[in-house]
């Protein structure tokens, strides 16, 4: 009785999941290579012009010209559109004024938005401008309905470029070729269900995300047991020698067995990629914010850093390498300008008058992790001269030596601090967690694969081409069974 039932629940999930996990498996391989397209930020820098310090304004009258409680912080200076634009805030807070005028913001009307379209692309000409008043498939996010009508330009040329520009605050927030429209039809769209009909409802999307993954592990779990029970009730015909005889029923039952295992963790590794871990299992979860000192929360008033940008921007700019870009920040209460020309990032000490790099040593990290543990926290520090399972990246090397600092408090809270980046990696406990159910068994982010991209490659085209085989026969035989009521109802 229970086996019949587990053989029904197993046949109508397949006959309702079997598409989406196939789909899922295939488009995952061609997100190892193609992502959904998006605007960068080196997009956006590589088209920003140099900055002049020519009538540029000291730092003091901009903060004079501020309204009424305007935050002061993550303040950066570009070039957009041969303008100079101080941005300040971010978010909601965020607030954008002219280097050269008093104009809070920039007045946004199409012919501006046209001039920028026109220069983000000098090479092509603008075909067509289409005004769109609802999401299309390249913008299907509900938080872009704020910046209705959105223009749409059309490029000329091979790549068929598209760029959007909304009408609202004149931002560039999409920026497409052909190219990766057409691989994006094949990984990111089918492999996150990105199809706006759906996603352009965050609860929607969400709430039909998390019920496939349910019935997906709900699919495996029961699979993998029926599949199990016959390799036992066949055991003295042969090791592992299936029972059926028909092809399709065979490999279905041979690929399940060996990859079904596989397929149910990475669907759960995609669930865990949206929901947050279950409190009853993992306990409370904490904010997964990096815990600053008192010291180091204190962000120094641009009006009193000692050296003038102006000069950072003269001094650090040659012909061949302009800066763009200048933004203020600071390390540990030390003001800092960061600057970045196209081929390099540079960091100023801002305390003095005089042009000095500034760099991270390991006085200024043992203070910093000092500070950070006050008088009731015990810690140790280790250097560590390669990567471990959770400093580690297969996207991009990250920086050695770091220092991995582990404090002996209930949520295990530990650190990575490294000589180039001014803030740390953070895990406690429910990170960690977090890091292996979706890292870990979404993409194999192990020490072991990561260090062997070769093997990474075999290995996970290995799994998901397993999933994939798992998948079709699964799809044909619910087509199969699908026929057969039909016959039997004629």
């Amino acid at each position: 009785m229970l086996t019949r039932l587990f053989i029904h629940i197993h046949r109508i999930l397949g006959l309702i999941l079997c598409i989406l996990c196939f789909s899922w498996f295939i488009s995952g391989i061609v997100m190892i290579y193609h992502s959904f397209p998006r605007v960068s930020q080196e997009d956006r820098f590589t088209r920003a012009e140099a900055l002049d310090t020519v009538d540029l304004p000291d730092i003091r009258d901009i903060l004079l010209r501020l309204p009424g409680k305007t935050p002061v912080s993550n303040i950066t200076l570009d070039n957009p559109e041969g303008q100079p634009l101080f941005h300040l805030g971010s978010g909601r807070q965020s607030l954008q004024i002219y280097a050269d005028t008093n104009v809070v913001a920039p007045a946004i009307t199409y012919s501006l938005c046209a001039r920028r379209a026109a220069r983000w692309c000098p090479d092509r000409t603008i075909t067509r401008v289409d005004t769109l008043r609802a999401l299309d498939q390249w913008i299907p996010l509900a938080h872009y309905k704020k910046e209705f009508p959105i223009y749409k330009f059309h490029y000329n040329g091979p790549e068929k470029y598209q760029l959007y520009i909304s009408s609202r605050s004149g931002e560039v927030l999409q920026f497409t070729d052909a190219t990766g429209r057409f691989w994006a039809w094949f990984g990111a769209i089918p492999h996150w269900v990105y199809f706006t009909i759906l996603r352009e409802n965050q609860n929607l999307w969400t709430q039909f995300m998390y019920w496939a993954c349910y019935l997906g592990m709900l699919m495996c779990a029961v699979g993998f047991i029926l599949g199990i029970r016959s390799y036992w009730l066949t055991r003295r015909k042969g090791f592992l020698r299936s029972p059926y005889k028909k092809p399709w029923f065979k490999w279905h039952h041979v690929t399940g067995f060996f990859f079904g295992i596989f397929i149910f963790t990475w669907i759960l590794s995609g669930y865990m990629s949206m929901a947050s871990l279950p409190e009853w299992l993992f306990g409370k979860q904490h904010p997964r914010t990096f815990r600053q000192s008192p010291a180091e929360r204190q962000t120094p008033s641009p009006a009193d850093y000692a050296l003038d940008y102006r000069k950072a921007i003269a001094l650090t700019s040659t012909p061949d390498s302009p800066v763009k870009t200048i933004e203020w920040t600071h390390y540990q209460g030390i003001p800092l300008y960061r600057l970045r020309t196209p081929d390099r990032e540079i960091t100023l000490d801002a305390s003095t008058d005089t042009i000095r790099p500034f760099h991270v040593s390991e006085e200024l990290i043992f203070a910093a992790v000092k500070r950070l543990a006050g008088d009731s926290l015990t810690y140790t520090i280790a250097k560590m001269d390669e990567y471990d399972n959770y400093y580690i990246s297969r996207r991009r090397p990250l920086p050695l030596p770091v220092y991995k600092v582990t404090f002996d408090n209930e949520a295990k809270d530990c650190y990575y601090y490294n000589l180039e980046s001014f803030r740390p990696t953070h895990y406690d406990t429910n990170s960690r967690w977090k890091r292996w159910l979706y890292r870990g068994l979404h993409t194999l982010d192990f020490k072991f694969l990561v260090e062997r991209p070769a093997l990474w490659t075999i290995v996970i085209w290995t799994l998901l081409l397993g999933g994939a085989a798992v998948s079709f026969t699964g799809i044909v035989l619910s087509v199969k069974y699908i026929f057969r009521l039909l016959r039997k109802k004629s």
